[in-house]
């Protein structure tokens, strides 16, 4: 059930916290302030300059964060029109699972989810994060995951157009990962990064047997990966209608 989600926090971390547990769920997260289409759900720090503002004016679920100690603000909220509320501070083993029972039965705004579900896999949280930016205001679905065999259990719960995968990871290298994707799903389409010189052997050899359909060396460009990316799912669409 992916779903469109804005938050509205002034804390980048908290902000962050939030976004990175609902993706890994397969939603789309973004601020609201960059995406003209309506959100499913919309969440608000209580304190947020913003929050009394919103009731009677977005489309979709209203919630509100709110801490124990802001009781009379959170029910302040919810006699103006929101529809409740997440406690503070975040459960990350619950967080999504609360927000997710807010949400409509079959919500979807994305269509087939498939068609615009990027997986991106690196060991580096600080480039997994890079990543997930330069993407998220793009209007897909983004997963992300941190070693070879995490991307491979996601995959086998939900496919997904489009992986990029670091190459050099511990364990399971990028290859090898997707070698695994292209047997679990042949339409994904299956991008490589490295910035490892001594792996241009088993780079070639990924990109030779089909494995890895592009390569590109970090440190990658922003617009040149965000041009593959496009080409990318617009491939997996005709190998989706060629199957």
């Amino acid at each position: 059930m992916a779903a469109r989600i804005h938050i509205l926090d002034d804390d980048p971390a908290s902000f962050a916290g939030m976004a990175r547990l609902l993706r890994e769920r397969g939603h789309i997260v973004n601020t609201g302030a960059h995406d003209p289409q309506a959100p499913d759900l919309l969440l608000c720090q209580a304190h947020h300059a913003a929050a009394f503002g919103l009731p009677g004016r977005t489309e979709g679920v209203l919630l509100a964060l709110a801490a124990p100690g802001d009781a009379a603000l959170r029910d302040g909220l919810l006699e103006a029109g929101f529809d409740g509320y997440i406690p503070l501070p975040v459960e990350a083993d619950s967080f999504a699972d609360e927000v997710e029972a807010f949400l409509p039965a079959g919500t979807s705004t994305l269509g087939p989810a498939l068609a615009q579900t990027l997986l991106l896999v690196d060991d580096d949280p600080f480039m997994l994060e890079v990543l997930a930016d330069m993407v998220e205001d793009q209007g897909w679905c983004v997963r992300t995951a941190s070693s070879g065999a995490q991307a491979l259990a996601m995959l086998r719960r939900e496919p997904a157009a489009v992986i990029v995968s670091d190459h050099f990871m511990p364990g399971m290298s990028g290859a090898e990962l997707l070698a695994e994707a292209q047997q679990l799903y042949p339409p994904t389409v299956r991008i490589l990064l490295s910035g490892q010189s001594e792996d241009e052997g088993e780079i070639a050899a990924a990109l030779a047997s089909g494995a890895a359909d592009r390569y590109y060396a970090k440190p990658w460009m922003g617009a040149t990966l965000m041009a593959a990316l496009r080409d990318a799912l617009a491939l997996q669409l005709r190998r989706r209608e060629g199957a």
